[in-house]
């Protein structure tokens, strides 16, 4: 590790970045949030383990899922917010690995940067804004706000695709999808969103970071996607 860290740094490119894609510093990506990775949910460690989590999926249709006795690397996996993208790696490991050579895994790492979509700002009269937000998966009950995380998990970060529809429908949660606080989800959840994994286990302070950094991203001049 030392070795690889007194290495110099090689820049020899001269042609133009576009977008998202530039850097700040050409010899480096700056990484805006080193994200602490949630653990898995009961679900997720069950599907792996019985042998039915989808690794690869022609739309909702699973075609590849992880072998029997597979089970998420946490120490493997990352969740960075760079300055002009979202980088992560969802690693799985399986305990039948040292003893069946078909139980090894390849690394799922993507890259979505922030000019592109699923965050790419769409139209033009009526702009669709994405934008990083966090889900509260608690429940209003007779006024009262449960937010046990045993039984309704931690808060999570999603991708909301707009804040209103056509400048007029509210993308949120208010007071009409939980009947006046007799019963439903928080005043605030984002109704249409996008999840991806892994999760950061602090949530609000990984979209308090992502606000300052995308919009400018988004904006960054280049091909227009």
């Amino acid at each position: 590790e030392q070795y690889i860290a007194s290495l110099p740094s090689i820049v020899d490119r001269t042609s133009k970045q576009e977008g998202a894609t530039k850097l700040a510093n050409p010899n480096f990506i700056s990484i805006k949030y080193n994200a602490e990775i949630e653990d898995p949910r009961c679900c997720f460690k069950c599907a792996a383990c019985c042998g039915c989590l989808p690794l690869y999926s022609i739309g909702p249709i699973p075609v590849i899922c992880a072998p029997v006795c597979s089970y998420f690397d946490k120490e493997r996996s990352y969740l960075y917010l760079r300055e002009g993208s979202l980088e992560a790696n969802t690693s799985l490991d399986n305990y039948c690995a040292p003893i069946c050579c078909c139980c090894t895994f390849d690394d799922n790492v993507y890259v979505n940067y922030f000019d592109r979509a699923p965050y790419a700002i769409k139209g033009c009269l009526c702009p669709a804004v994405p934008k990083l937000e966090t889900y509260d998966p608690g429940c209003i009950c007779c006024c009262v706000k449960f937010d046990c995380e045993c039984c309704f998990g931690p808060k999570q970060v999603v991708i909301m695709p707009y804040e209103k529809c056509c400048l007029c429908c509210p993308n949120r949660t208010c007071w009409c999808h939980n009947w006046c606080g007799i019963c439903g989800q928080p005043d605030g959840n984002p109704i249409i969103f996008n999840s991806f994994y892994p999760q950061p286990k602090n949530a609000e302070a990984f979209v308090s970071q992502a606000k300052q950094i995308i919009p400018v991203a988004q904006r960054m001049e280049g091909k227009s996607s």
